[in-house]
């Protein structure tokens, strides 16, 4: 018993740092390509090694982060080619899980998305964090709605990647916070009607048009890093 407690103990700390860790990283505290030092975390959290290498596996693991022997662990960059490949995925899942999320959902979940667009309405034009918390939460709403597990694990496996590219695009830009705002306010209506291929096809459009401000944000703003550091 002593046994599994110590090979235990350290997974539940990794894990939890890797959610701090992810939330720094989703928010742009540490610039995309940046180096992560073992031994500064180890410091700064009064962890010991193990439980600072399990957390860097798992963010690995999530696409946050990137590790190589000569190198260490380092910050993800951000790639208009890395973006294409998750919003070619995010356009399929998100729409297969807004299709079954027509056919399933019930009263408390969509009381619950439409609880996620009031604070969006009310954020817009205010809060862009406050905003992009309900954002996520609307689409994990639809997620959970689908019923579908295997389809809710895939989606949770490109999350973390995602969400970076999403934050990116909403403190840039408004146009971000209005095209989210529009496409879930129109998927939910169709979802709520318990039209399964009208909400697919919604999806595919917000995903899709998600997909060309972020690039263009991408494309804006590291363009600019490079000007400056050229400079």
């Amino acid at each position: 018993m002593d046994t599994v407690r110590k090979f235990a103990i350290p997974l539940v700390i990794g894990e939890e740092l890797a959610r701090s860790l992810s939330d720094a990283i989703i928010f742009l505290d540490y610039e995309p390509g940046s180096r992560i030092v073992e031994e500064d975390l180890c410091a700064a959290y009064g962890l010991s090694r193990s439980p600072v290498r399990e957390a860097l596996r798992l963010l690995e693991a999530q696409g946050l982060v990137v590790r190589s022997t000569r190198r260490g662990a380092r910050v993800a960059p951000i790639s208009q080619a890395n973006l294409t490949e998750v919003y070619a995925c995010r356009e399929v899942l998100e729409g297969l899980a807004a299709f079954e999320a027509a056919r399933h959902a019930d009263r408390a979940i969509l009381n619950e998305m439409q609880q996620s667009i009031e604070g969006m309405r009310s954020t817009k034009d205010t809060d862009v964090k406050t905003f992009f918390a309900q954002n996520v939460q609307f689409t994990r709403a639809i997620h959970r709605a689908s019923q579908n597990v295997t389809l809710q694990n895939v989606l949770n496996g490109i999350e973390k990647q995602s969400l970076r590219y999403r934050y990116l695009a909403h403190l840039h830009t408004h146009e971000m916070l209005e095209i989210s705002y529009d496409g879930q306010v129109s998927m939910y209506d169709a979802i709520s009607a318990k039209r399964p291929a009208v909400a697919r096809r919604r999806a595919v459009r917000l995903i899709q048009n998600a997909h060309r401000v972020i690039s263009s944000v991408v494309h804006n703003v590291f363009a600019a890093q490079v000007s400056r550091e050229s400079a």
